[in-house]
């Protein structure tokens, strides 16, 4: 910065070159910090509302399908059976409001999809997979799982195989990945519950992220894990 007189010895500051790049090159970097934070909280927010949508609707149809097939506890699921994904989703069909229906088919889901670790998690469908597509863009994968792996995988304590269903709330679009935009909710008895709603353990950069749902609803819909 330099200094220049003007008349009757008044002056005035005025930049250098060098110095204008490097204060435009600041106010840059500042602009570009503070869009990235506000188009993550847009994002966020986004999600949230997604969240609580698919929460919501998955409680409210679970309702209808025990009063019309009885208690879950009566279905006699079999864990990791194509079979009871199918019963599950038979269930639930006629409430839903589907636009496509892919059972274990490409389609209804975007490989691949990842752990939160950044690991892979699917990078084709399984053979006991049900996957479908809801009216408002979202995929759905509907599994039955025995009750260890409902624990240690999506940590909710059930007596049970029971029904796992795994929501991406933004549908075919990135990042597919666990904690981001992939969200499990669990059966258990005959209400919905988040997953992790008994130990969260795996929702943390380091792991899988299946347990982020219920963290992610406790934190007022905070997404920060560490």
């Amino acid at each position: 910065m330099v200094c220049r007189f003007g008349k009757k010895n008044k002056f005035s500051w005025a930049f250098t070159l060098p110095e204008f790049i490097l204060t435009m090159g600041i106010i840059g970097i500042v602009a570009s910090l503070t869009y990235s934070g506000l188009q993550r909280h847009a994002e966020e927010q986004k999600s949230a509302v997604a969240i609580k949508k698919i929460y919501s609707v998955l409680s409210q149809v679970t309702l209808y399908v025990i009063k019309d097939h009885d208690s879950s506890i009566n279905w006699d699921l079999e864990g990791y059976s194509h079979d009871a994904s199918e019963k599950a989703f038979n269930y639930y069909e006629p409430y839903f409001k589907t636009v496509r229906i892919c059972s274990n088919d490409p389609g209804c889901w975007r490989y691949p999809s990842w752990y939160l670790s950044g690991y892979p998690y699917l990078k084709e469908t399984e053979f006991y997979n049900y996957m479908f597509t809801l009216a408002d863009g979202m995929n759905v994968i509907i599994n039955v799982y025995p009750p260890e792996i409902v624990m240690r995988d999506f940590g909710v304590k059930v007596d049970r195989p029971t029904v796992v269903f795994l929501a991406d709330i933004n549908g075919d679009n990135l990042p597919n990945t666990m904690g981001k935009d992939i969200f499990a909710f669990v059966l258990r008895g005959d209400a919905i519950v988040p997953s992790g709603v008994d130990d969260s353990y795996s929702c943390n950069v380091k792991s899988t992220g299946l347990t982020c749902t219920s963290r992610v609803i406790n934190d007022n819909y905070e997404f920060r894990y560490y």
